[in-house]
């Protein structure tokens, strides 16, 4: 009890404008601390999870595989921003990232909380600002899916506000929420601005949240949750995720 009173003490947000962060120098990530977090406010950012050799060897394979596999990159053109550039499977390009993140067996168990099948693939994107452009990571609000979704996302650059961070609203899952207005009845799970405008007017407890980071930082979140990325001001944004589905 005490343990878990002092975890608390270091990791809960000291507001609704914070996510939890736990610091992994001070305080080891074990699957059933990461969860309390997780089922309580659906995120938690992870610092100083990974050495520093091993955030480096990932940035040099995610760039290689960008330098080596330019005819598999995917830009995503919709709902009047996106436009990252992106690879998919990237295990399969890079036995150091597979090894290292991909077959992460804390994330996987963890996700194996959320959605047993144990479904996943591993993504990396880079997001650069170009004057004159409406650019960020995912397009516009969303839930990856109303009943079970995670990921892990790690930056592989500093990200802060202008940089397009991930953007997370709180207690906006359909347990919390329900069912907002889609943008199509069927593609449920996207939503208009003006839709997460109403959802801040009706619901007090959703706020919205800028996850900025550092190099290494890594994200987990439920993401039947809505989030997006926010546009790009200025600089640029990479960043590894593993999708478990």
């Amino acid at each position: 009890l005490y343990y878990m009173d002092a975890i608390l003490l270091k990791v809960k947000p000291n507001s609704t404008r914070e996510i939890p962060v736990l610091n992994c120098k001070e305080i080891e990530p074990k699957i059933d601390i990461l969860l309390y977090f997780l089922k309580s406010y659906g995120i938690i950012l992870l610092k100083n999870y990974y050495k520093e050799n091993t955030i480096n060897k990932i940035l040099e394979e995610y760039e290689n595989v960008f330098s080596k596999h330019k005819n598999k990159i995917n830009i995503l053109d919709k709902e009047d921003c996106s436009n990252d550039e992106r690879i998919f499977y990237v295990e399969k390009y890079s036995k150091y990232i597979k090894e290292h993140f991909s077959n992460n067996v804390l994330f996987d168990n963890i996700a194996s909380c959320y959605n047993p099948s144990k479904n996943k693939r591993t993504m990396i994107n880079k997001l650069v600002y170009e004057e004159g452009k409406v650019k960020n990571s995912g397009a516009g609000w969303h839930r990856d899916s109303h009943t079970c979704q995670f990921k892990a996302i790690m930056y592989l650059s500093d990200v802060k506000s202008e940089n397009g961070p991930f953007t997370w609203i709180t207690n906006s899952s359909k347990n919390h929420i329900g069912y907002p207005e889609p943008r199509t009845q069927s593609y449920n799970t996207r939503f208009h601005d003006k839709t997460i405008e109403k959802l801040f007017d009706d619901n007090k407890n959703c706020e919205k949240i800028e996850v900025c980071g550092c190099v290494g930082d890594i994200i987990l979140a439920n993401t039947t949750y809505i989030h997006r990325g926010k546009i790009i001001e200025n600089g640029e944004r990479k960043a590894i995720t593993q999708y478990f589905f």
